[in-house]
């Protein structure tokens, strides 16, 4: 599926929090006193030991601890983590490895002086924050521990010490407004960090949010409203340099997450702890079960852990579509030719002609990709395509 044959990832899952933001559905379970981070982090090394055989063609290696919240773990085990990780992926080829980005998120309330300091001699090269406001009665409607000022104060401890940082940013918040997000993103532009993720709030099955919502108690953003939110960043984080290389990454020039642009090119990567997902580069997505003691125990006993499916054609070529259109990049249409035949081609654009006169997609120099007016509708765009 990809032409990026010596490049690779390993995602690192730390499902622990210390408390559920209400909108969250990843994996994650809520850290008690008695938690057993020793245990945790072994068992992740021993299974990134056992998967390492998925990490010998790869030549190029981002890594990328996430959750959760990887920022609770007491930062011993956490340089251990990433001191063993650089160990299994550079044995694991057989010639020059790079491990070129390594990625820790983190939370506001856990950045201190002396955990950075400890973050940055462990080999961590890049952070992302999640902030998501800076409001603080939005950062309360969505169940989040820190206000603006810790934001700022984690901030400038991360910015004597790190030169490429990331922070998250969410738009359609209960009770945001226009003002309200333009006065986030003129804090955002002014601290200048080399990426920004935004996003929209996204009301998923299952969590807290979706069931204040059906409640009453909670009020979806209008969708006129969240249209305009999208536009306002687009066009704020565009003034100040930022360049929107994926849906909802905006980075400044040289500054793209090559760990998050892998997910989206069809390269392989190695997801280790519960929950977390691999692909193969070809046809093979494996991912792990969804309960941490259960995944310890079975890589403990070496057990199985995990489920997998092998794709069909039809699903290679439309996952091709997907994480195409989810680039600035878009699809390559000679590329795609080459891969999966002129016929495909053909129904492709035939598929996409009506959505290209009403100027949600653009063909230019080869390359079918969607426009801004086409982001906020990628979903049903990209449904439409297969």
């Amino acid at each position: 599926m990809c032409d990026c044959v010596n490049r690779g990832g390993v995602y690192i899952h730390v499902a622990v929090c210390r408390s559920k933001c209400i909108y969250c559905d990843f994996y994650s379970e809520v850290c008690h006193s008695g938690f057993d981070w020793e245990s945790y982090v072994k068992t992740l090394v021993a299974e990134l030991e056992l998967r390492s055989c998925g990490l010998s063609a790869m030549r190029e290696v981002s890594l990328y601890i996430g959750g959760g919240t990887p920022s609770l773990m007491p930062v011993g085990l956490l340089r251990f983590l990433v001191s063993e990780a650089r160990r299994i992926i550079m044995s694991a080829g057989s010639g020059d490895v790079r491990l070129t980005e390594v990625t820790l998120e983190v939370n506001p309330d856990d950045v201190t002086a002396g955990n950075a300091d400890v973050w940055l001699d462990a080999g961590i090269n890049r952070v992302s924050m999640g902030v998501q406001s800076m409001n603080d009665k939005e950062l309360r409607s969505i169940g989040r521990r820190h206000d603006a000022k810790k934001v700022m104060e984690a901030y400038g401890i991360l910015r004597q010490r790190f030169g490429n940082l990331s922070l998250d940013l969410m738009f359609g918040l209960p009770g945001q407004t226009l003002e309200s997000l333009s006065s986030t993103l003129d804090v955002f532009t002014e601290l200048h960090p080399e990426h920004i993720s935004a996003y929209s709030l996204m009301y998923e099955e299952r969590t807290a949010l979706t069931r204040l919502r059906d409640l009453g108690r909670i009020k979806e953003t209008d969708e006129n409203l969240s249209v305009a939110m999208f536009e306002m960043v687009n066009e704020h984080l565009r003034k100040a340099g930022y360049m929107r290389y994926e849906i909802s990454n905006y980075a400044l020039p040289g500054f793209e997450s090559r760990h998050n642009s892998a997910y989206w090119e069809g390269v392989p990567y190695v997801g280790v702890g519960p929950s977390a997902h691999s692909f193969d580069g070809r046809r093979c997505r494996r991912w792990n079960i969804s309960d941490i003691r259960a995944y310890m125990l079975a890589v403990e006993n070496g057990e199985k852990c995990h489920e997998e499916e092998m794709l069909s054609d039809k699903e290679i070529t439309e996952e091709r579509i997907m994480t195409g259109l989810r680039t600035a990049k878009g699809i390559d249409i000679v590329r795609f030719e080459n891969d999966f035949g002129k016929e495909a081609r053909v129904e492709l654009l035939d598929k996409a002609a009506s959505m290209l006169g009403e100027g949600y997609l653009k063909l230019d120099y080869n390359r079918l990709s969607l426009t801004d007016k086409g982001v906020m509708l990628s979903d049903d765009i990209i449904v439409d395509l297969f």
